[in-house]
């Protein structure tokens, strides 16, 4: 390989830049916090709209229940005829 090698150039490029970057000492731990921030962020709004699902099927159901118990109320509009024999 010569040294006008584009690959050996780009190695030696990074490795130069690599060597000069310092890592952060609590970068893992950051990174973990945030992921399990995120993560008690999303079962929270899950359990919220399980709790939500359920209570709107509920309330729908005791709808129609008491919607289905209450008597036909008689017909107001109708002209009722009354036969009356001596």
């Amino acid at each position: 390989m010569s040294v006008d090698d584009p690959e050996t150039r780009l190695r030696e490029t990074l490795d130069s830049l690599a060597s000069t970057v310092a890592p952060s000492p609590d970068a893992y731990a950051r990174a973990r916090k945030e992921w399990q921030r995120r993560d008690r962020r999303r079962r929270l709004i899950m359990l919220v709209l399980a709790v939500l699902v359920v209570a709107v099927a509920d309330l729908v159901g005791l709808w129609a229940l008491n919607s289905l118990s209450e008597p036909h109320p008689a017909p107001r509009h109708e002209r009722i005829d009354v036969i009356v024999q001596p």
